[in-house]
This record gives structure tokens, C-alpha cells and sequence, in this order.
């Protein structure tokens, strides 16, 4: 019988390609015998062509159908069945067949009669030579492998005949196999129709072969599969349509007992594989995972039409499938290759930081011995105090649950939100375990030579001169601001200068990977959490990334959302107390310190004398003046190498960090006229250093751009730059040896050890302490346990935003207690559950005597106290006189109802939390290499799962927009 072959071409516009197509089809060496026509595009804009070309019909959809419903339009026009010769040609508006394709297609069927479906090799619209795709399979798992994908053809696939499926593009399948089977599965709209219909033709006892002398070139425009671009959008949609395919299939060919199973496990295989997008750095395809289990779930009854639909048919068993499938083993070999193929095609290549051979090393070795020297005191301690520094939780579990929502130490009976910085602190806590208190002693040992090596690798990514690289990590390692953070006893401050330097080195990366992304977002939000003075500064420079930033934008985007997670909580109750300002206050005990005019603050010192120089001059009554310049000077050596920077041959880049110099000095004068915390009656500024941290980082920054001006005699400003800064910092450096710091060695107690030991028997044990004022007040804090810790200090109480109505019983007991007409006060401390009362030695603000009125205070309430019989004296001890009330017992404490329940807003608040920073920090964590400047040619579907795994490999993939559907 004569072989009929009616060719059915399916157009979504018209244009170029479908010209193309229609010349190739006119030049084939054996005609079609009847040729359709369906004109798919919204305006029939196509019909003109195929009029023109003399198709036998032209039929018309409505736009929006796919290529198997237009199939089924053409299906109306197609002759009637005849016999097995009859045979259907599919084609698309890029589809253009090589002269020789339909006979070869042809010859294939008719020299095998149990062959039903054949297919050609697709090769590139744009390269002919490469085959685009050639026989498909799947996997073990489900999932739709190309069996070869963007490989330049040298007939090394030729011997390949029998195969699971093939693509639509260029299939010729005999007409009764097309009616008996029911043509393609509708819900199948985009990808997988094609392998789904020869899936079906195994089923029913065909066979399915690749003809390897037949070609067909494929633009891939969309209408036979899906569309075949690189960008971003498009890679993001096909990744979702292979998934959403692949999930509805496997309900379909799933077995009825399995079939409730596969279904139920569609949305925790979702969230597990979401998961797992974001660990392999592909954030854009988790929509897509959600999206695809919805679309499977409720497919309506495709699932059911499809599975009765297979059963009609299915003479073969599922296992006759088996061999065509591919393995495991292959997929993975596959998969490498692939991604080594991607790599080897692509531009450029990461610079190394030569960490060692370029000075890295060396620098951080010697900012190490320098910081030892200048903190030798502290040698031997396992704990520190002085300032705002106080020990940590005994154990680390106490220092995470203090991150929570819950109880506050130091206001009376209150609940309320814990600040960001207890997770930087219970992370420092954590890293020492077996002490945790040790790991603040090791970050002031740490703190210079770790943020020489945070601008050191920050450096790295600006210039490849050594020197210059040297100059900005010792500048910024030396730098007042960490040097007067350090001698203040200001651990916030100290992680936020360390911190920054690697937040821009982050930075710079983000544009071109994901896990730098997330490393950023990971790292604001501790500098945030750290310094929230630092807040808007840092939201202007994340503004202005933006709109420099391009079409790198959707990975800047979300930088601040793990920032805004952590201090959500304390934000929310700040504003609802009316006190916005309190927002800008220190995450740490409220200590207060001379803080230095604003001339000074210019200069980068956060507190007054010029880091020591004042002090060191003071001998002489005419020096000051002279330290003054000197100082002076030695800072002008650095403005004048970044006013210098700015003509250099990256002006740019000196611009930038001037404009963050200005950020940060702004930032300094503000917070420095800022008091918002209270330490007893004193009102506490908040702390400028880390304003002058940002500052310095861009005056650094801007005097290495001005260094390099004279490329190889670089090394000449930038020994210059160093020898200023090493000067500047040598009072500073010698201040603890002199006696001059604030931080000491501690034994890791802020109460007596008889208190403590009593602790560790009763730990709802409260201490009472006492601390005489300035003005002549006394200042009261009711500490339960042993003691305050850092951990739980909370801005929520030394703001004032966390008290309360019971304060009025505490001032009232403390009052009696100190007055010598009060009462006894048996009954309120029995009440409040204090066990032990202690009178601290008055303070002594700004490292000045005790006031008179402080010194009488003192005296009236150790008369008081001593004269109450009902509390016992135990006698003087480092953390000053401690009494005992003998009448405390834990089950006469009155339970005190607080203003806030702990719960639920625990459970809610640290789960939100605790999601966002994972997902972050699971985005964070590298899983590979990512060059520099590179492209790969062409998304290879099967082989890489996703197009977000190219995004990770394409600095360019995320930031393209194609609004193609």
C-alpha cells in the first residue's frame, strides 16, 4: 500500500522562522501528501504564509492552545485512516527539516513494522552542526533525562536506535497509533507530551526509535516544548514546567496502591526540595517546587482520565520499560559532565587572594603579636570585666534561651523581646562551650588581627598590590575606633568593626553568587543586630547598591529581610512604647564614657584625648595643643591620600568610600548627642565608635585607591599610610599596660561567691543591688541567680521600655529599706524572693571620684542596713557589702503576674525567626566554585535539574529580565 503522510505545522506567530521552516519543507526530497496548517497566534497574523505557501488548509486556534490541543484542532482535517502507511508528520514555526529528513523518517517505518513512532535528531536553529536534542529516557526517579544535549554531531551517536521516547519536533508516528493512543495528554501542555505519548505507544507493544540521518532544526520558540532561551525568566519557567510534568506523571504511571502515597507526599517532598534549592543556591526555582506539587494535586480528573486512558491501551508491563530508563550511575556522570562542559566554556576565571604569597598572612600575623603585646594584662583570664563587658551564661543553653522571647533580667517581673546581639552572643558563647566566658577574651585578643584580615580580603577584590593590601588591613586593624571599643569594654562595637570589612567583602560578591548573597544578608543582620545606630547608614549604602547596582538587582533585594527578622520583635515594642529613639540604643549594659567633641569625632576617636595622646602629653601644660596637630597630622597623611584616591584611575571607587566616610561620621555625631540608655539616674550617649568603624573602613578604603595613583612605587604612600596609622594607635597600644583601660581580668562573677554558691542551691535566689548615684540617689536592680550576664542584658529594659506597674513595689521596698524610719520590709522581700541584699561602692562616672552626695548615700544606706534586725551583714567582698535576709524561702515568693504572656509569642516569634535565618544561612553555605564572568551558551535540560543551578554558575543568568511567558 502507498505511504499517505500528512504534515501538520503549528504556528504561534509568524515572521522569519516560519519562513524558514515552510522554504525547508518545500525543498524535501519526498513531499508531504496533505500538509495542515494550524494558526495558533492571537491575530492569525501566520495564516498569510501558509495561504501563500499553498497548504492544503489553513485551521485556526485560539491563541492560547497547546501544541497537542492543536493537534487535535488539525485532527479534524486529518484523512481518514487507511492502514498502518498512513503517517503523521509533526512540525512547528521552527521547525526546518533537512531535504533528506521525511524520507528518512519515512524509511525508518516502513523497514520495521513494529516501530510506531520515530524521531529525528533536533539540532541548534542557530548552530546546524550541534544536536540540540536526540532521543529522551527517564530517569530512576521520574525525571526526564535528553539522551544527548548540546553536543557538536560527529555521528558518535549514530548507532542508536531503540529509545523510551522522542521529541515532538520533527516526529512522524502512523496515523492509527495516533487514534488508537488518543494523541497527546492535554494536562501535559508544554513539556513531556511527546515522552508521555511514546511511553504510551511502549505500552501498547510499539517501539519508538531515533532515525540518526534524519535532521530538524529547532529554535525553540515555544510551540513544540518549552521555550529555549537563556534568560533568567525562561530557565526559571521550564525548570518549574519539567517538575510540574514530571510530578503529574508520576501519579499517572504510579501503581493504585502507591497512588495515595505519591499524592500525599507531593507537599513534604516539596518543602524538602525547596530546602535543598537553597543549599545548592537555586532561591528562584522554590516558588517553582510549590507551584509544580499544587499543579499535580489538584489536576482535577486529568489524573484519573490519564490512568484509565493507559489501561485501555497497555498491552506490555511497566517492566518492559525498564531497559530503556537510565541509571543512577549515568545520571550523575551525566550531570558532571555537564557541569565541567559548562565550566570549560566559560569566560574568565576567579583571581586567587594569594593569602600567603601576597602579605595576608604576614599582616594578620603581626596585627595577632601587636594585639597580645598591647593586652598582655589579660593574659591567663578566662573572663573579663569592665564597661559594658559582664560574663556570659554558665552553660550554652542559657546563653540561646536568652535570644528568645521571655523573661528580661533587670526589669522587675517584666516579658519582653530579646535584642539581636544575644545571638551574636550566644554564637561567641557557644564557639567556648566548655566557658563561654573565655570567648570574650579570646575576641579581645582576636579583635585587631581578625578585622586586619577582614580588610585585608577586602582589599583582595580592589587591587593585587601587596602593599596596598598591607596599608588598609593594618589601618583598619589599628583603628581608633576598635582601639577605644577595646579599652572601653564595648563588645557590640568590637563585632561591629570586625564585621564590617567582611560585609563588603560580601558585598562585592553578591552580584555574582547567590551564597554571597545570603552571606551578605547573614552578616548585615549581625552587624544590625550589633549596631542598630548603624541601621540607616547601612540602608542608604543598600539603597544606593540598588541603583548602581543594574541588573544585578534580585540579588540585593532581599539582603536586609534576616536584619529586619532579628530585630522585628524589639522594633515593634519600641514603637508601640512611643520611643523611637530607643531603637539606636546599645545592645549591651548602658555604661557610660567621655565622649569626644565633634572635632575630634572628625578625627575617627569615639571618646575624648585623641586615643591617649592627650593623656600621654598632659605633663606638659603646653603639649595638649601640640598633640592636638600632631594628631592632626598623622590623619591628614590619610585624607590626603583619599582626597588623592579620587584622581586616581578608579575614581569610582574612591567616590564610594568617601560617601561612606561621610555615612559614617554623620552616624558618629548623631549617636554621640543620642541618650537613650540609663545606668541607674545617669542617661548613657550611645556609643559613636561604630559610626566612626564605617567611616574609618572608607577613609581606608579611599587612601589605598589614592596609593595605587602611582602603580609600582605604590608601596611608597602606602608605607607612609601605615606609618601614620602605627603612630596614631601607640598610646592607645600601651594603655592597658599603663593602667589606662577599663577591661581587666574577672573571675566571671558580678556577685559575691557566697551569693553564688547559694545560687547554685536556690537559683531563684534574688540579690538585691544597691548602687549609690551621682546626684545623691540610689540606683536598684533585682538580679536573680548569679548574677547579670551579657547575654541577657535587653535595650528593652535599659531604655526604660520594660517597666512596669510592679516597679512601684521594688522602688518601695528599696526606699524603706534605705530610709531609717522605714519599716522592716520583711514581708516585701519574702514577696520579691530576695535572699541577699548588695551595697556596690558608689560610682564613679568618667573615671572621676565618687561625688559627695554618691559617698552619703553610701553611708546612710549601710547605716540603714546594718540597723535592721531582720537582715544579717555577711561583710565587705569584691563586688562590695553583702547582707543576708535569713526569712527567704522559695515558697514564700509571691508569683507576680507579668504585663506580656511568654507564651505563644515565644513559639511564634523564635520560629520565624529561627526559619528565616536557616533558609539564609542553607543559601550561605558554598557548594562550589563560581567563576568570574562566565556564560554558559545554553541551558542543557535533564542534565542540570534547574536553571537557578546555572544562576549560581552565570553571574548574569539572575539578573536578566524576559518578559516572555
Amino acid at each position: 500500500m502507498k505511504t499517505r503522510v500528512t504534515a501538520v505545522i503549528v504556528a504561534r506567530q509568524g515572521g522569519e522562522h516560519l519562513a524558514r521552516t515552510l522554504d525547508a519543507l518545500s525543498k524535501q526530497t519526498r513531499q508531504p501528501d496533505v500538509i495542515l496548517a494550524v494558526d495558533n497566534s492571537p491575530k492569525q497574523n501566520a495564516s498569510a504564509q501558509f495561504q501563500a505557501f499553498g497548504v492544503s488548509q489553513v485551521l485556526v486556534g485560539k491563541g492560547r492552545l497547546s501544541f497537542g490541543e492543536a493537534l487535535d484542532v488539525a485532527a479534524r482535517a486529518f484523512p481518514a485512516v487507511t492502514g498502518p502507511d498512513d503517517l503523521l508528520w509533526f512540525l512547528a514555526q521552527d521547525s526546518a527539516p533537512e531535504p533528506t529528513a521525511l524520507s528518512e523518517l519515512i524509511g525508518a517505518l516502513e523497514v520495521a513494522p513494529s516501530v510506531a513512532v520515530v524521531g529525528p535528531k533536533q539540532m541548534d536553529w542557530e548552530r546546524p552542526d550541534y544536536i540540540r536534542e536526540y532521543g529522551l529516557t527517564l530517569a530512576q526517579g521520574g525525571r526526564t533525562i535528553s539522551l544527548v544535549t548540546d553536543e557538536l554531531d560527529q555521528a558518535q551517536h549514530d548507532q542508536m536506535s531503540d529509545v523510551m521516547g522522542v521529541g515532538g519536533n520533527g516526529m512522524l508516528v502512523r496515523q492509527q497509533v495516533w487514534s488508537e493512543l488518543g494523541g497527546f495528554d492535554h494536562q501535559l501542555r508544554v513539556v513531556d507530551d511527546a515522552l508521555d505519548f511514546c511511553v504510551r505507544a511502549r505500552l501498547a507493544g510499539h517501539r519508538v526509535s531515533v532515525v540518526p540521518t534524519a535532521r530538524v532544526l529547532n529554535a525553540g520558540d515555544g510551540v513544540i516544548g518549552a521555550v529555549g532561551t537563556d534568560s533568567y525568566r525562561a530557565r526559571k519557567k521550564r525548570a518549574r514546567q519539567y517538575r510540574s510534568a514530571e510530578l503529574y506523571r508520576r501519579l499517572v504511571y504510579s501503581g493504585s496502591g502507591m497512588l495515595m502515597w505519591h499524592w500525599l507526599a507531593l507537599m513534604p517532598a516539596a518543602v524538602i526540595r525547596s530546602l535543598g534549592q537553597l543549599l545548592a543556591k537555586r532561591p528562584g526555582a522554590v516558588s517553582g517546587e510549590f507551584r509544580a506539587a499544587l499543579f499535580a494535586a489538584f489536576s482535577g480528573g486529568a489524573v484519573g482520565r490519564a490512568r484509565k486512558n493507559i489501561k485501555r491501551i497497555r498491552q506490555a508491563p511497566w517492566s518492559a520499560l525498564a531497559p530503556l530508563r537510565i541509571s543512577r550511575a549515568d545520571v550523575r556522570r551525566r550531570e558532571s559532565l555537564a557541569r565541567e562542559a559548562i565550566q570549560i566554556r566559560m569566560h574568565g576565571e576567579k583571581k586567587p587572594l594569594h593569602f600567603f604569597s601576597g602579605g595576608g598572612a604576614w599582616v594578620t600575623l603581626i596585627l595577632t603579636i601587636v594585639s597580645i603585646g598591647a593586652f598582655s594584662t589579660l593574659v591567663g583570664a578566662n573572663a573579663i570585666s569592665g564597661g559594658a563587658l559582664l560574663p556570659l551564661g554558665a552553660q550554652v543553653s542559657d546563653l540561646w534561651a536568652q535570644t528568645l522571647w521571655g523573661w528580661r533580667e533587670g526589669a522587675f517581673s517584666i516579658v519582653g523581646p530579646a535584642d539581636g546581639f544575644s545571638v551574636v552572643v550566644a554564637l561567641l558563647g557557644t564557639l567556648t562551650f566548655w566557658q563561654p566566658s573565655f570567648s570574650l577574651v579570646l575576641l579581645w585578643f582576636l579583635a585587631m588581627p581578625l578585622a586586619g584580615l577582614g580588610a585585608w580580603l577586602l582589599a583582595a577584590r580592589l587591587t593585587q598590590r601587596a602593599g596596598i593590601r598591607a596599608f588598609i588591613a593594618v589601618g583598619y586593624g589599628l583603628s581608633p575606633a576598635l582601639l577605644g571599643a577595646l579599652h572601653d569594654g564595648r563588645p557590640a562595637a568590637v563585632m561591629t568593626h570586625i564585621l564590617l570589612p567582611f560585609l563588603f567583602f560580601a558585598g562585592i560578591r553578591a552580584a555574582r553568587s547567590w551564597s554571597a548573597s545570603a552571606t551578605t544578608a547573614l552578616l548585615f543582620a549581625a552587624v544590625v543586630a550589633c549596631s542598630p545606630s548603624l541601621t540607616p547608614a547601612l540602608l542608604v549604602v543598600w539603597i544606593g547598591t540598588l541603583l548602581l547596582t543594574g541588573r544585578y538587582v534580585p540579588r540585593f533585594l532581599a539582603i536586609p529581610i534576616p536584619a529586619a527578622a532579628l530585630v522585628a520583635p524589639i522594633v515593634v515594642i519600641q514603637v508601640f512604647g512611643l520611643n523611637l529613639f530607643g531603637l539606636a540604643a546599645d545592645p549591651e549594659p548602658a555604661a557610660a564614657s567621655a565622649v569626644a567633641p565633634h572635632w575630634q569625632l572628625a578625627l575617627g576617636f569615639p571618646t575624648e584625648g585623641l586615643g591617649g595622646w592627650l593623656q600621654a602629653a598632659s605633663f606638659l601644660p603646653w603639649a595638649n595643643p601640640v598633640a592636638s596637630v600632631w594628631v592632626a597630622i598623622l590623619v591628614g597623611v590619610l585624607v590626603a591620600l583619599a582626597f588623592v584616591g579620587l584622581f586616581s584611575q578608579y575614581p569610582i571607587r574612591a567616590q564610594l568610600a568617601v560617601a561612606v566616610m561621610v555615612l559614617g561620621i554623620v552616624t558618629a555625631v548623631f549617636a554621640s548627642g543620642l541618650q537613650v540608655s540609663f545606668n541607674g539616674s545617669v542617661a548613657v550617649n550611645v556609643w559613636p565608635g561604630s559610626g566612626l568603624s564605617l567611616a574609618w573602613l572608607g577613609l581606608i578604603v579611599a587612601a589605598g585607591t589614592g596609593a595605587s595613583i602611582l602603580r609600582r612605587f605604590s608601596y611608597f604612600p602606602a608605607l607612609a599610610g601605615i606609618a601614620a596609622v602605627s603612630l596614631l594607635a601607640l598610646p592607645a597600644l600601651a594603655a592597658s599596660s599603663l593602667g589606662n583601660s577599663r577591661v581587666a581580668p574577672s573571675n566571671g562573677q558580678t556577685l559575691p561567691a557566697y551569693v553564688v554558691a547559694q545560687a547554685a542551691i536556690s537559683p531563684q535566689v534574688g540579690t538585691l543591688v544597691l548602687t549609690p548615684q551621682p546626684d545623691g540617689g540610689l540606683g536598684s536592680v533585682l538580679v536573680h541567680g548569679t548574677g547579670m550576664t551579657l547575654e541577657a542584658t535587653s535595650t528593652f529594659v535599659t531604655t526604660g521600655a520594660g517597666f512596669a506597674a510592679q516597679e512601684k513595689l521594688l522602688a518601695e521596698t528599696v526606699s524603706n529599706l534605705a530610709s531609717v524610719s522605714g519599716n522592716d520590709s520583711a514581708k516585701e522581700l519574702s514577696a520579691l524572693g530576695v535572699g541577699f541584699v548588695v551595697l556596690t561602692d558608689p560610682l564613679a562616672e568618667l573615671g572621676e571620684q565618687p561625688t559627695p552626695q554618691s559617698q552619703a548615700m553610701s553611708a546612710r544606706v549601710k547605716a540603714t542596713l546594718d540597723a535592721n534586725a531582720g537582715i544579717e551583714i555577711v561583710g565587705n567582698t569584691d563586688a562590695g557589702l553583702l547582707w543576708r535576709y535569713p526569712g527567704y524561702s522559695p515558697d514564700a515568693v509571691a508569683p507576680l503576674q507579668s504585663v506580656l504572656p511568654v507564651e505563644p509569642w515565644r513559639i511564634i516569634i523564635g520560629s520565624v525567626q529561627g526559619l528565616i535565618i536557616l533558609l539564609t544561612l542553607l543559601l550561605a553555605i558554598p557548594t562550589g566554585s563560581v567563576m568570574l564572568d562566565a556564560r554558559p551558551k545554553r541551558y542543557l535540560p535533564g542534565l542540570i535539574e534547574s536553571e537557578e543551578e546555572l544562576a549560581s554558575i552565570d553571574p548574569l543568568a539572575g539578573d536578566q529580565d524576559d518578559e516572555q511567558n
